[in-house]
């Protein structure tokens, strides 16, 4: 469960720091389209694998046993194993994860990709958090 959530958060935070703008003086914008499009994708399941993991995690070690991502994190949080910032965060993220799929609008969809770095580096901490508990 962790290592598999270990290596996609990895990925994760390599392709949230590969610098488009410089990129795109060197390729076709079809082809940075096409590593945007990657990018929203790898975010969509390392989301989806972080927050089944903190499900595993805390149906594990608290016996509790949620359905969907929002109440997993509220649980999470009120296990006292996030801070309130991370808490918010990880609300956030969960959310640019869901409006991603009904995206058209292109500024939304950089705003969201511009946020990456820092929900890659959210999912390395809630990593970090859940590996040493793990029974």
């Amino acid at each position: 469960m962790d290592l598999r959530l270990k290596d996609a958060s990895a990925g994760l935070s390599y392709l949230a720091s590969v610098d488009l703008e410089q990129l795109s003086q060197k390729i076709d914008a079809r082809l940075i389209d096409g590593i945007k499009n990657g990018q929203a994708q790898k975010f969509e399941y390392t989301f989806e694998l972080c927050w089944k993991c903190i499900k595993e995690f805390l149906k594990r070690t608290e016996g509790v046993d949620e359905a969907s991502p929002k109440k997993i994190i509220k649980a999470f949080y009120l296990s006292d194993h996030v801070s309130e910032d991370d808490y918010l965060s990880l609300l956030a993220a969960s959310d640019d994860r869901n409006r991603l799929s009904h995206v058209y609008d292109p500024m939304i969809f950089d705003e969201i990709l511009s946020r990456l770095p820092q929900y890659a580096a959210l999912i390395e901490r809630v990593t970090r958090t859940i590996e040493p508990k793990l029974p």
